[in-house]
């Protein structure tokens, strides 16, 4: 991929399906994202999905940020699906998985997950809830909590990146297709991989 000298570079990423989530809605919005006619000057997205494993999920997010930063990215977005309605910016990332439910591969989180990382409680480098004001999108808050699954490891991992590379970095929670459809999600998250290309 050719990039426009002033364009922002954002790595976004998803997860693939889990569980009864068949077809992951943020799997699919980073691909969208990616598929998107590029805009001039506008910030130019590169996706991958995420395994949602516990062991996978840090070392396939390495491997992706680690490829594309020969050009420093703008920014760094997550993204996972959460069962509620509405839009979940996270402020924080635990320093270890705390949730009991498996991974796809049987695994449930614990300290002892493979990591080159200090795995210390992470907090998103610039003003999350002054980025969810300029969003000026009702159903979207502000989160303390990103749940303490493989979404939760995943961002533990985004913010060292983000903090390595001096970047912002952010996990955004969307809600599942059967509570609001794909076609009305890609918007907002759009709005969102704007707003961190202006940070």
């Amino acid at each position: 991929m050719v990039f426009g000298m002033t364009q922002p570079l954002i790595l976004v990423t998803g997860f693939g399906p889990f569980g009864e989530v068949v077809e992951n809605p943020s799997g699919l919005l980073a691909g969208a994202l990616e598929s998107e006619p590029e805009l001039l000057d506008g910030p130019i997205v590169v996706s991958r999905v995420l395994p949602v494993t516990f062991a996978d999920a840090p070392s396939a997010l390495h491997d992706f940020v680690r490829s594309n930063e020969a050009r420093l990215p703008r920014a760094l977005l997550s993204m996972g699906v959460h069962p509620g309605r509405g839009f979940r910016l996270e402020r924080l990332a635990r320093a270890h998985p705390s949730s009991k439910t498996t991974d796809t591969s049987g695994v449930v989180g614990s300290d002892e997950n493979p990591t080159q990382i200090e795995l210390i409680p992470r907090e998103a480098s610039f003003d999350v809830q002054a980025l969810l004001a300029d969003l000026a999108y009702e159903d979207a808050r502000t989160s303390d909590d990103a749940g303490g699954y493989v979404c939760d490891w995943v961002y533990q991992h985004l913010l060292a990146h983000g903090k390595r590379l001096g970047i912002p970095a952010l996990f955004l929670h969307v809600p599942s297709q059967g509570v609001t459809p794909l076609a009305q999600q890609l918007p907002f998250v759009r709005k969102v991989v704007q707003a961190l290309a202006s940070l």
